[in-house]
């Protein structure tokens, strides 16, 4: 049976989303950086796919990046509620 991706929302800018993509291409199998991003209180938040059964992995790097890059959030959430970007 296979398991679905979970949805995390990134509170970030463009151009740290790109840093944090870069990371976690390294951490193989772990999270899929999407430019798919909603606007809540005028502030982006890129959505990223977790593979299921990584999420304690995909937390323990969003710790250590907080570190380095501006990551004012990272909060689980659905699918179906980001706005497609232009």
């Amino acid at each position: 049976m296979r398991e679905e991706a979970l949805v995390y929302w990134v509170g970030t800018t463009e151009e740290e989303i790109h840093f944090i993509d870069s990371i976690l291409c390294a951490y193989d199998g772990v999270a899929c950086v999407r430019r798919e991003f909603k606007l809540e209180d005028g502030q982006a938040l890129y959505k990223v796919y977790v593979t299921a059964g990584m999420e304690r992995e995909f937390l323990d790097v969003m710790g250590r990046l907080r570190v380095r890059a501006d990551i004012r959030s990272v909060t689980r959430g659905e699918d179906d509620a980001a706005l497609p970007s232009e």
